[in-house]
């Protein structure tokens, strides 16, 4: 049992709802009858937000109950939600997408970091021409710099639609465990292929 599952089992909804930002964003530029890719969905917070928007979506994440947890609520919503347990590093992706969802899982650790990099490449690499890349990562400096970079290396025409900072607050209900965040939101569209 891994270490979200645990926590997956204690609280329902772990991360909290979608950013608002997210969620506006979202809301805003769905691709109607569009397909995403949720790498880390966890319990499916992003992943319930985009079949609520349209989207047929399809979440991987390493955690049994998380993804347990959201087909759950897909089906009682009646959303159209696959999920996939494995790890996200050595998914392969099937098919391309019209949004691909990275939330919280790049960190740009030096042990991580060759990982984190493919992963980031072979999101990209999984995008329909007009696809939004849709990215958070916490914010800092360095962080932001090494995730440009890297997007700027993909050999795509990417540009950047939404770039903002996302105030959050990670709160667990049965600790009382309470640590405020500060994220960078960069959402990013292919511009070339088919």
């Amino acid at each position: 049992m891994s270490k979200y599952d645990r926590q997956y089992k204690q609280e329902e909804d772990l991360f909290g709802p979608p950013y608002r930002e997210f969620e506006e964003f979202i809301k805003t530029h769905a691709h109607t009858d569009g397909s995403a890719l949720d790498l880390g969905c966890g319990q499916g917070r992003d992943a319930l937000l985009l079949a609520r928007n349209g989207y047929t979506v399809t979440g991987v994440d390493s955690s049994k109950v998380g993804v347990a947890q959201m087909l759950e609520r897909a089906g009682k919503e009646g959303l159209h939600i696959e999920g996939v347990v494995a790890d996200i590093y050595e998914y392969k992706p099937n098919g391309t997408f019209d949004a691909v969802v990275l939330d919280s899982i790049l960190h740009f650790y030096r042990a991580d970091r060759r990982k984190e990099l493919a992963l980031l490449d072979r999101a990209g690499s999984c995008l329909n021409r007009g696809g939004y890349l849709c990215l958070f990562i916490h914010k800092s400096k360095k962080k932001e710099k090494a995730l440009k970079s890297r997007l700027s290396k993909i050999p795509l025409v990417l540009h950047t639609v939404k770039e903002d900072y996302i105030d959050y607050t990670y709160e667990e209900k049965t600790t009382g465990f309470k640590s405020a965040f500060r994220y960078f939101m960069l959402i990013v569209r292919r511009e070339d292929g088919n």
